[in-house]
Order: structure tokens, then C-alpha cells, then sequence
């Protein structure tokens, strides 16, 4: 019996020792950083330094990027997937432009435990901040009714103006009625953020409101508190939702950071490439007030756009097309991780790993909070735990596909659903119903001027008495300043359309301003150039052309005018990540398209209805859902759940 009692003393002893052991390393604190329409050559350690960004570049070289991290073409089902650990369309988030309820009606069911609710199990401190863009109508579809503690953001894709949240200029929701998308909840508190006297937000910056919340988390966190998990989603860089009648000029950035970029030529690259730099400030003073917190050592830091960046203010070469199609421009986003419990034999390394939005889920909870994803709701997760290969411990990434997207009977082209499903299997991408001559487009950000441009020359605005400078997109820039270049100094092009397929420069043509004459392939006898340039004879398509449900082929002269048909796709995207080059009629793929497309199918067909929050009446607009926000809009001046009072 004695000798019994010393061993069991000495279990004890090393039950104590290990208990000591796992106290003294604790969970990490996680930052879930999202960028908003951030392009995939957006960043100046890929393009040259032509956007300043020192401290994300400085973070990439001391952590892993990763190049074949995808997400889906538009922003609320990427981050309906992240919150998830699903594709978009598992839980009901198709697109962002079905046909039968408006986006802000959208809403994860219930039946799924979101990631804070997981990190919750796993003893963390949870918060939102910026956007959400995963559905407000019901309380249940908001972030602190789905895990976190706290939330100060707003709800929908965009709001109307980086630093007028609220009224005087109030924001701008979708329903149009006046109502501020605004929100500073805690709990099951849900409540408008200030707007008004001491500590209004009101006129501050997004990137600084965003960043000052992430920042007052990490100084007031204490040793013994809770590791931090925080999903920190910027509205930056995309552009925001005001008519541009009340905002003219949907790219906004402070003057002291636009003059920063004194010898780009273009305004509309001017606050794209300052907004970008307002990114880098804020992850800068993040990261810099978790090192004086001591805090840095024992955190991972995620940062990944939220889609492919948008072609009239965003680059996202060397891929082809950009936000919104389903080329790898739209889909292959800017993404690493960085943290000092990371091997240094891996920091400043890229990962060629096929990886998804939705492997974040499994990542984090599983493989750096040590928790499970499993019986998390009735459709398993597509989520697949990387942190062993990006720790270095097997390199081989665990997913082998990506579902892009599907269509089935819930949506559909039958439906008034915009057509196209594509789907990658290691190195192959198949592309259904979709054109594949369309948007051949390979930007990338614009040489510098040998000196300085003024800003101002296209089309650029200072709001008197500030230093709030806007511009608008290229999309938007001459319908609102026609003849906004009139020497064509700056190279302004002339049209755009899908979403900014590059067209022809006015330049070339001899012209300026919005003449159609300068779209057509032939002036005054002469052949324009503008096909040689990006977006190649997509410069033909005049509105006649397209009103009649045609199009140019994008490729080189003779401009080719054909009908809107469905196509098939295919692409080696490693060995062509440009995607070049179709394989589609190449015979000696046909078994490979059969496999693809077979997959596709089966995935389809698992998909479940729309995740409508409201579907008392489905249509081209929820009437009496848009009736009802509108009405509680009006009594309370803010957009917040139906079922908030």
C-alpha cells in the first residue's frame, strides 16, 4: 500500500507539472483580418511599390502567402463561408444577385454554430468589427445574436461615405429610407452607434473607427483574460454606396495619404492606391499595439480579401478578369498568415496549397484553438484544417477541390439567375455556361509619371473645408465628368461595363470624352489601337451591339461579333493561371470535362434553398419585408432587425 501511495503521489506531482505547463502557454489570440475588393496585385510588394504598403509587406515576409487561396466572386456569400465553414450556396448564400429576395435578406439559419460560437466553446473573447454583410433582418442573423460579444460595424455590402456614418449626410441604406447603418452592440443590446456630440463617430474615417476598436481590445486585455478572437473586416478598399449625386466620387481617402501618391497619373488610382495605404496604417497600428502589449508573440494575424478586385478601381493581374466573374481575377485573392509561433523556416515563404474562405473555420477552431467543427449543423463543413501545412508539417494541403459555384433547381437561369457554375480539381478549372471569350482582361496598376499630376485633372473632388478627397470609378467617371481629361494627359479610358472591362483610351483614338466614335474598330478610315490594348476588341462594343443581346469577342481584330451563348471552359490553371489558353475543344479532354462536370452536379444537387431570413413573399423584391424595414427605418432612424423592439 505504501508504495502504491508514492506512486500515486508522484501522478500527482506530474499531473501539477504538466497542469503548470499548459497554463504557462496559453491559447493564441486570433486575428481574422478581411479586406474589402482588395485586388490580387493590389498590394505594393506585388506591384512594385506603386501602393504603399510597408507594414503588410513587411508582414508577408515574415509570414506565408498564399497563391492559391480562393473565395467566391462577390463579397456576402465569401463571408457567409467564413463565418460558416461552408461553401456559399451549403448554406443558401447562391450569389448576391438572385432573383427572389433582395441580399440584405440573406441569413445563416440558425441550425449552424457560426465560428465565435465555436471559439466561445474553446474559452475565447469574441468581437466584430466593420462589415458584416451576412444579413440583418432578424436578430438572429446578426453577430452578437451568432457569437460575438460585441459588434461595431454596419450590416449591408457598402455604407454611403467613409466618414459620414450618420446624419448631418446620414448614411444611405439600400431600402432608401434615410435609415443610418451604423451599429455599436454588446450583447443582446442591439444599438445605433453614436452619432451625435461626445464620442460621435460621425466624421471619422472607417479605417480609423475600425482600427481604434480593434486597438482598444488589445489595451485593455489583461494577462489572465480570455485569448482575444477578433474578426476585424474593413471597409476598405471598396467603394461605397452613396447615388453620386449625393456623394460625388465613391473612393474616399484623407489628402495627407492621396498626396502620398503624387505621380500617379489618374485620380481615381490616386485614393484607390491611399485607401489601400489606410489599410496598411490600420494593420500597422494594430500590430503595433499588440507588440507593446506583449501580446504579439502569442497571436496568429489572418488577412485575405473578400473577392477579386474590381477592374474600374482594382488590379488583379497576372489573373484574368476581376470581382464579380468567375476568372481567377475574381475568385484568386490576396491572403497570408503571420505569426511568431510559426517555424521561421516558413516565414517569407508562399504555399501553393489549394485553400478556400471557408478553411478558416476548421483552421482556427481545430488547428489553433484546439477545438471540433464536427456536428456543427445539418450540412457538414467544407472546411478543411490547414495549420499543419502551413506550420510546415505536411505541406500537402488537405483539400483537393474548390466549388466555385452552382446552379439547381433553387437557382437558376429558368429563374432569372445569372448563369454560370465553375469548380477547380487540383489543377484543373471547369467553367459551365458562361462565355468564354468574355472579359479577357490582365490589369495591372499603372506605370507612375515621370512628375507630378495634380490631383484633381480626372475628375477628382476635395470637400470644401476638409481633407476628404473623392474620386469616382472608372465605371463611374464619365457619366459624371464628361471631357474630364480634355488633353488626355492621363491616358483616361473611355468606357467601361461587367463589372470594368478595360476598353479603349481615348488617347489612341484621337479623341476624349465619351464619343462613341472612339469605340468603334475603324475612325476616319483608320483602324483604332485599342485593341492591342487590355480588354482588346471589347472597345467594338458600341450600345447598339449590346442592346441587341450581342457582344464583341474580346480577342485581337477583326472585332467578332457574336451571340450571348453559353460556353464550356476548361484551364490548367497552374500551369496557366492567366487562363490563356481554353482546352475545352480539345478532344483529349473530354473524359476530364465528363469527371468535372459529373461533380459539379452532385454538389449542386446537395444544395439547400435560399437562405431567406424573410420568405413571406418571394419575388423580384420582398415587398413586405422592404415595406417593413422601411417603416422601422423611418420610426427609428436606424436599419436594424425587424424583430429589434
Amino acid at each position: 500500500t505504501h508504495s502504491f501511495s508514492k506512486v500515486k503521489m508522484g501522478l500527482v506531482v506530474l499531473a501539477l507539472v504538466i497542469g503548470v505547463a499548459v497554463a504557462a502557454k496559453p491559447l493564441p489570440h486570433v486575428f481574422l483580418v478581411i479586406s474589402d475588393d482588395l485586388g490580387y496585385n493590389d498590394l505594393g510588394y506585388k506591384n512594385g511599390n506603386k501602393t504603399l504598403t510597408p507594414t503588410l509587406n513587411q508582414l508577408v515576409s515574415e509570414g506565408i502567402q498564399m497563391t492559391s487561396h480562393y473565395a467566391f466572386k462577390l463579397c456576402s456569400p465569401t463571408r457567409a463561408s467564413l463565418q460558416s465553414g461552408r461553401y456559399p450556396f451549403g448554406v443558401g448564400f447562391y450569389d448576391m444577385d438572385d432573383k427572389n429576395f433582395g441580399d440584405g435578406f440573406h441569413c445563416i439559419a440558425p441550425t449552424y454554430s457560426l465560428l465565435p460560437e465555436l471559439m466561445a466553446s474553446r474559452g475565447y473573447s469574441r468581437h466584430a468589427i466593420g462589415k458584416w454583410d451576412v444579413g440583418y433582418v432578424k436578430k438572429h442573423c446578426t453577430p452578437t445574436y451568432r457569437g460575438y460579444e460585441t459588434f461595431l460595424g454596419y450590416y449591408t455590402a457598402c455604407t454611403s461615405d467613409y466618414w459620414y456614418h450618420g446624419a448631418p449626410g446620414g448614411n444611405i441604406t439600400f431600402s432608401k429610407c434615410g435609415g443610418i447603418d451604423f451599429h455599436d452592440s454588446i450583447g443582446d443590446t442591439i444599438s445605433g452607434a453614436k452619432m451625435h456630440g461626445a464620442g460621435s463617430l460621425n466624421g471619422t474615417y472607417d479605417q480609423e473607427v475600425f482600427t481604434s476598436r480593434a486597438v482598444s481590445l488589445v489595451e485593455a486585455y489583461r494577462p489572465n483574460d480570455p485569448p482575444l478572437f477578433v474578426y476585424l473586416a474593413y471597409h476598405n478598399v471598396h467603394d461605397t454606396c452613396a447615388s453620386d449625386k449625393a456623394y460625388p466620387g465613391r473612393l474616399n481617402a484623407p489628402a495627407d495619404t492621396v498626396a502620398r501618391y503624387a505621380t500617379t497619373k489618374l485620380d481615381v488610382w490616386k485614393v484607390q492606391g491611399a485607401m489601400t495605404t489606410e489599410l496598411d496604417y490600420g494593420v500597422g497600428n494594430l500590430t503595433q499595439a499588440l507588440r507593446a502589449a506583449n501580446m504579439w508573440e502569442n497571436t496568429v494575424l489572418i488577412l485575405q480579401s473578400d473577392n477579386g478586385g474590381p477592374l474600374d478601381h482594382s488590379n488583379n493581374a497576372p489573373l484574368r478578369g476581376g470581382k464579380g466573374s468567375l476568372w481567377e481575377g475574381g475568385l484568386r485573392i490576396e491572403a497570408f498568415v503571420v505569426s511568431p509561433l510559426i517555424p521561421q523556416s516558413r516565414w517569407g515563404t508562399q504555399w501553393s496549397g489549394l485553400s478556400h474562405s471557408a478553411d478558416w473555420y476548421a483552421t482556427i477552431v481545430e488547428g489553433i484553438a484546439g477545438g471540433s467543427v464536427s456536428d456543427t449543423g445539418p450540412r457538414p463543413p467544407d472546411s478543411h484544417n490547414l495549420w499543419p501545412a502551413l506550420m510546415g508539417s505536411n505541406l500537402t494541403s488537405p483539400r483537393t477541390e474548390v466549388i466555385h459555384r452552382v446552379t439547381n433547381q433553387y437557382f437558376n437561369r429558368s429563374l432569372g439567375d445569372a448563369a454560370g457554375q465553375a469548380i477547380r480539381v487540383g489543377e484543373w478549372k471547369l467553367i459551365l455556361d458562361y462565355e468564354c471569350s468574355n472579359s479577357q482582361v490582365w490589369q495591372a496598376w499603372p506605370e507612375l509619371s515621370s512628375t507630378a499630376v495634380p490631383f484633381g485633372l480626372s475628375g477628382g473632388q476635395t470637400e470644401p473645408g476638409t481633407d476628404h478627397l473623392r474620386a469616382s470609378s472608372l465605371s463611374k467617371l464619365h457619366g459624371i465628368h464628361d471631357h474630364a481629361d480634355p488633353t488626355c494627359a492621363t491616358g483616361l479610358p473611355v468606357d467601361y461595363h461587367s463589372h470594368g472591362v478595360v476598353t479603349c483610351c481615348a488617347k489612341e483614338c484621337g479623341v476624349c470624352g465619351v464619343s462613341s466614335e472612339c469605340q468603334l474598330p475603324v475612325k476616319n478610315g483608320t483602324a483604332c489601337p485599342c485593341a492591342s490594348r487590355p480588354g482588346g476588341a471589347d472597345a467594338c462594343c458600341v450600345s447598339t451591339i449590346e442592346k441587341s443581346g450581342r457582344r464583341c469577342a474580346d480577342f485581337d481584330p477583326p472585332c467578332i461579333v457574336h451571340s450571348t451563348e453559353p460556353s464550356v471552359c476548361l484551364f490548367n490553371v497552374v500551369a496557366d493561371p492567366e487562363e490563356h489558353t481554353n482546352l475545352a475543344n480539345n478532344s483529349e479532354y473530354s473524359a476530364l470535362i465528363a469527371t468535372l462536370s459529373a461533380r459539379l452536379a452532385t454538389m449542386a444537387a446537395g444544395g439547400p434553398p435560399l437562405a431567406s431570413a424573410f420568405p413571406a413573399d418571394v419575388g423580384p423584391i420582398n415587398a413586405t419585408a422592404e415595406a417593413l424595414v422601411c417603416a422601422q427605418e423611418e420610426a427609428t432612424q436606424f436599419l436594424e432587425p425587424l424583430d429589434w423592439l
